[in-house]
């Protein structure tokens, strides 16, 4: 999830701090949420979107947030087998 986040912050064109800022949440906080070791929260994701928005008016929150492809490392830590062909 990270690098689909990721890509979305840089080409609205914020750091992740001043992303932080905007959900006014710290930046290692972002941080986490970022590399996906936390979760947004609904009211983080329909900021982000709307920040996002502005940039490109045809993304949807799904290709931001949920568009996630698990991987076989994802499958190995979640203690769950997932399809090869599916996973990256």
């Amino acid at each position: 999830m990270n690098n689909i986040v990721a890509g979305y912050r840089k080409m609205a064109g914020l750091t992740q701090k001043e992303m932080a800022q905007e959900l006014n949440v710290s930046e290692g906080t972002y941080r986490n949420k970022e590399k996906g070791n936390s979760f947004f929260k609904q009211n983080e994701i329909d900021k982000f979107y709307n920040l996002v928005k502005k940039t490109n008016s045809k993304i949807t929150i799904d290709d931001i947030f949920f568009t996630y492809k698990p991987t076989q490392k994802d499958a190995k830590e979640r203690g769950g087998l997932i399809d090869k062909h599916k996973a990256k």
